[in-house]
């Protein structure tokens, strides 16, 4: 995390806690202002604070400039270590849980002595908010129903950071056992947006020896007869599996697919006078059969090599005895990615920075889609400010500037499905956004989204159910109806990439496909780091059956008619 990320962190954490403890609401404001303000300052902070020149940046004055230079010299300013000994420790964790803010969170607590979830939820079931002011029976339902899919999601991770886990996992093995041979399975390698552990196949060494060398990886590991566990720092739990070198393929195949494929792949062999089953292949006399490589596994079965993202029992097993299984679209067949912001709205980068980051990832073309004038939360921008953006674009086009930067606007949705775009100002694509309204009847919402994309090609519907992956549902919505008029208008759809997102969902991924609508797989980055998270929603693009035709920014600019745009 950088410095700037750092300083942000700790006045947001300060203004949350000052609310929750009753402070002058103005001092709230200064610190969530002063922690926007930092995430947007292009300078190094710790230059800025040398130079006494803290006070220059816009929403800073010389009581949060102190705060800042005590957390850039201490690591945290002593009024934070102040403010969480005045508060109950699972405030916080309270605030975590949707449609309740600092204020409602305060109340709770003032009124009813909540502190924890736990306690929430026994008040909840005990019909304590119905009357409580500020909450209601409609409340304390939403509630029961945010703590119920909270311990739903209890024991899942996001892929993202299953594959941290399992990278480190297997650097471990292959830095202390270069002999073995050594692979991510499981859910991570199926690309699943969420995962319940990590699964790794390392073949051709004891289990003692892996286990040694997982000791600066993993904690609490153990060794069962097949398989050393542990579990990651992040979280998630670890099996590395760990049979014979001349089996590592078949293991590699079993390890990795559903138990859906894995059924399929079964009632495959049957048909060719061979028995999978419980992780082994034997011929028709009982004889098992060694592969050590999995292309060489799913060669025994009369089948090609089924790509890992597939293998979830939805056709491929039929479709690879047939030789129908489509060619999926490839990180190198990406030319880039729309959906980027700036500092202009509510990103940490400027235009430039953000563009040399694309540069550097040899991207040939970046879409610029900072937020509109109606999210005045993010900083949008407005005819005036948008209009100079586009100017800025045209400069950096006109000299030369790689890569070709395109024009665009996340333009929120609003409520009756119309699009907040300014007039007259010329854009290459907008990516239509739903921020508010998620409480729309199915019906409404419907209407909403299908409306939003009617503008046909040009538009790109972001993020189109709003789900926060462990965190929220999406709202209410008929995906198909929304792709049916997508697919009549010709706008595409966005697979947003972000790894809280991972949104369109790989199932409606293969719909959009069988309709025809252009998929965008799409960052939503908001700081060079974030241009990586394209690897999230490729990997949900093949998920999705998507090939290279399938995918907008696999293809070179201009992808429609510019006076369509």
């Amino acid at each position: 995390m950088d410095e700037r990320r750092r300083v942000a962190a700790v006045l947001e954490e300060l203004a949350m806690l000052a609310e929750l403890a009753g402070e002058n609401p103005f001092k709230v404001r200064a610190m969530a202002n002063a922690a926007r303000a930092v995430l947007r300052h292009q300078e190094d902070l710790n230059e800025t604070a040398a130079r006494g020149e803290l006070t220059v940046i816009p929403g800073i004055g010389k009581g949060i400039a102190a705060i800042i230079v005590e957390t850039l010299d201490r690591g945290e300013p002593a009024q934070l270590a102040e403010l969480r000994d005045k508060l109950p420790a699972g405030l916080p964790e309270l605030l975590s849980l949707p449609g309740l803010g600092s204020k409602r969170v305060r109340i709770l607590w003032q009124e009813l002595g909540i502190t924890t979830p736990g306690e929430l939820e026994y008040a909840c079931r005990e019909n304590r908010l119905v009357t409580l002011a500020g909450f209601g029976p409609a409340s304390q339902k939403k509630l029961l129903d945010a703590i119920e899919f909270r311990r739903h999601s209890a024991d899942k991770h996001h892929l993202s950071t299953g594959w941290q886990a399992a990278e480190e996992t297997l650097a471990a093995l292959r830095h202390a056992l270069p002999s073995c041979a050594a692979e991510v399975a499981g859910e991570v390698r199926r690309y699943c947006e969420v995962i319940t552990e990590v699964v790794v196949v390392c073949a051709g060494a004891p289990a003692a020896k892996v286990k040694a060398a997982l000791a600066k990886v993993l904690e609490d590991i153990a060794v069962s007869r097949e398989a050393v566990t542990g579990r990651h720092p992040s979280g998630p739990p670890v099996r590395v599996f760990t049979p014979p070198r001349a089996g590592f393929g078949l293991a590699l195949l079993w390890h990795t697919g559903s138990r859906e494929h894995l059924d399929q792949l079964a009632a495959h062999a049957v048909r060719g006078w061979l028995k999978l089953a419980d992780g082994t292949l034997a011929d028709a006399a009982g004889h098992e059969i060694s592969c050590a490589e999995e292309r060489e596994a799913y060669g025994k079965l009369g089948l090609p090599w089924i790509a890992p993202e597939l293998r979830e029992g939805t056709g491929e097993v039929a479709a690879a005895a047939k030789g129908t299984l489509p060619k999926l679209v490839e990180e190198d067949d990406l030319l880039g990615a729309v959906h980027v912001h700036t500092t202009d709205s509510d990103g940490t980068a400027s235009l430039a920075e953000m563009a040399e980051a694309a540069s550097t990832l040899g991207w040939s073309l970046l879409g610029i889609a900072d937020h509109s004038q109606v999210a005045a939360y993010a900083h949008g921008l407005d005819a005036e400010r948008l209009r100079a953006q586009g100017e800025a674009i045209a400069t950096h086009n006109a000299r030369g500037g790689k890569p070709l930067l395109l024009r665009g606007l996340e333009a929120d949705v609003l409520a009756d499905g119309v699009l907040d775009l300014p007039a007259g100002v010329p854009l290459d694509f907008v990516v239509a956004s739903v921020h508010s309204s998620f409480r729309q009847s199915t019906e409404a919402q419907t209407t909403r989204l299908a409306r939003a994309v009617s503008q046909g090609r040009g538009t790109i519907l972001g993020h189109p159910t709003g789900r926060l992956l462990l965190a929220r549902e999406g709202y209410q919505v008929d995906l198909e109806a929304v792709l049916q008029a997508a697919a009549k208008s010709g706008a595409a759809v966005e697979i947003n990439a972000h790894p809280f997102r991972l949104d369109l969902d790989w199932r409606w991924v293969r719909r959009a496909v069988a309709l025809g609508v252009p998929i965008v797989i799409a960052p939503d980055a908001h700081d060079p780091a974030g241009l990586t998270d394209v690897r999230w929603g490729l990997g949900i693009a093949r998920k999705g059956w998507a090939t290279a035709s399938d995918v907008l920014n696999a293809k070179p600019w201009p992808w429609w008619p510019h006076e369509q745009a």
